[in-house]
Order: C-alpha cells, then sequence, then structure tokens
C-alpha cells in the first residue's frame, strides 16, 4: 500500500478548505481553531506552498490550495461513505443524531424513554453539537439544529417554536425589582448567545434602540446561560417551552409577553434519509411529541 503522508493535515484541510473558516472547520473536527492552524502549517511546510490567502474580512483558497481540494474532495468522501457503509451494515440498527446539548438534557432525552418502548431494537447515538453536519461524509442520519429553518439542500422539520423572551431568576427581581417596561432593563445585565443580534431583535422589537443591546455578556452555550440567570447574574433571552419547568415553579421569571418568533428547533435531514426505516421511525415519533400539548415534569430533589 503507498504511504500516504500526513493523513491527519490532509483530512484538516479539506475540511477547512470546505468551510473557508477554521472556527467551522475546529467544531466540525472537535478540536480547536489553533489546532486546525496548526495542521494547516504542518501541511504548506511539508509542501511548501501557501494553501490558503487570508484578507481583512475573507479567506480564499490559493491556486495550489484549490487544485489540492479539488484532488482531495472526492476521496475523502468516499472514505467517509466506504466507513458509513461498513457501520451501517454492522449497526444497520443504530441511528446517529446531532444536537444542541441544551436541547438533548431540556427536552429530547426525557422523553427517549417512549421511543425505546416502541422501538426497542433501535440504539440511539447522540453527538452534541452545535453546527449542521455534513451528512455526506459524516456517519450521521438526522440533526435537530437552532435556528431560522434554511439548511439549503435539507429537509427542515419545525419541531419546537424559540419565542424568545427576556427571562431572569426570582432571585434577582428580589433584589433588583421587577421591570414593568422594557425600557428597564436598561439597568440590568444582558447575558448573550454567540453574539448580540438576538438581543438586538428583541430591543426593536419593543421599541427600544437595538444599539441598547450591544451590552453585557456572551455565553455560546445555552446551559451556561440558563446557569447564568439562576445565579442571579443577569437576563438571557430563553424558550420558555424548553424552560417550563423553571418557570412553573418560580424559579424563573417571564419579564414580557413580547418574542422572537424568527427561531426555533428544528429536526434538519436530507430527503435521501427518508428511506431508512429506523430514521423514518424516529422522524414520526419525534414530531409526534413536538405535536403534543406541553406538560410540566416535576424536577426532582
Amino acid at each position: 500500500m503507498a504511504y500516504i503522508p500526513l493523513m491527519n493535515a490532509l483530512k484538516t484541510f479539506v475540511v477547512a478548505a470546505k468551510y473557508l473558516n477554521f472556527t467551522k472547520a475546529a467544531d466540525e473536527l472537535l478540536v480547536s481553531p489553533s489546532a486546525v492552524s496548526h495542521q494547516i502549517r504542518i501541511l504548506e511546510d511539508y509542501l511548501g506552498l501557501k494553501l490558503f490567502s487570508r484578507t481583512s474580512r475573507t479567506m480564499i483558497l490559493t491556486d495550489a490550495g484549490y487544485q489540492l481540494y479539488g484532488d482531495l474532495e472526492g476521496p475523502f468522501k468516499s472514505i467517509a461513505e466506504a466507513v458509513r457503509e461498513t457501520m451501517n451494515g454492522r449497526k444497520s440498527k443504530n441511528l446517529y443524531i446531532v444536537l444542541r446539548p441544551f436541547f438533548s438534557i431540556s427536552w429530547l432525552a426525557p422523553r427517549l424513554q417512549s421511543f425505546w418502548a416502541q422501538h426497542p431494537d433501535i440504539q440511539i447515538d447522540l453527538i452534541h453539537r452545535s453546527t449542521l453536519p455534513d451528512f455526506s461524509s459524516e456517519n450521521i442520519d438526522v440533526a435537530i439544529l437552532w435556528g431560522k429553518g434554511h439548511w439549503p439542500g435539507m429537509q427542515a422539520d419545525m419541531l419546537i417554536p424559540g419565542n424568545l423572551t427576556p427571562i431572569c431568576s426570582r432571585e434577582l427581581i428580589v433584589t433588583e425589582g421587577m421591570p414593568t417596561t422594557p425600557q428597564q432593563l436598561s439597568g440590568l445585565n444582558l447575558i448573550h448567545d454567540s453574539d448580540h443580534s438576538a438581543w438586538q431583535a428583541w430591543f426593536r422589537l419593543a421599541g427600544l434602540p437595538p444599539t441598547d443591546a450591544a451590552r453585557g455578556q456572551i455565553f455560546d452555550d445555552t446551559n451556561v446561560r440558563v446557569q447564568a440567570i439562576i445565579n442571579g447574574q443577569g437576563v438571557m433571552l430563553g424558550c420558555p417551552r424548553l424552560l417550563q419547568n423553571e418557570l412553573a415553579s418560580g424559579e424563573l421569571v417571564r419579564l414580557f409577553e413580547q418574542s422572537l418568533p424568527d427561531y426555533a428547533y428544528y429536526l434538519v435531514y436530507p430527503e435521501s434519509r427518508i428511506k431508512d426505516n429506523k430514521t423514518q421511525a424516529f422522524i414520526r415519533w419525534i414530531q409526534d411529541c413536538a405535536n403534543q400539548r406541553p406538560d410540566i415534569k416535576k424536577r426532582s430533589g
């Protein structure tokens, strides 16, 4: 067999070239952006060529990088497909799902017992991350993603509407007082997800200047944001349906009725996956669960 040098660096290059973004490549590879940069540097040093050209705003492939990506993309997809076919033959009853940790903990995991009761022969494998998987090269059947429903080439079925609205803890209200108008949020700390855009959109909805929302802390994990507001550290935009237990107990408080309708949790998959019986069974089951009237579960402890 021919020796293939720097296989890990080549794989990293193919993913980085696909996204033209080291952070997105790192999310898919489950490594840090600096690890991606390190592998690219190793490959460039080995080849004696620059593969990426960076400008102030974008990253593009050089001529050498474009040629190498064109030569490698097909073989790597073939390798991934061969691995997938082998695993499907060995584990034909495994269902691989990509989803966010918060949705997994707060909504899906508590309901999986009913799926197993109906389909005891199907094993669920949960892969926790927030980005769209590459269904053509990864062994993934479906994904549950947060967004506006636009993933080109994908079927996207809405599961849970986001209805993002300001939420904080009861303790914060005790210490800071209950805001009676959106304007009074100016005195409270705002907790954001990946950027300020959601809070800015909510401020516009409430008739406030969106520039006033460009303050506070950014926590890109929903579990961390929820724990922060439980600890009384500020106000976040939350999904009431996924926080129904905390809201019902009074641990958390919804401040206003205004909510953002744009975002939701979606079940995302290529239409070709519908041909697979286990995927078809999961799609039917989760859609039935999402359509049921939300019920409040008592928390242990």
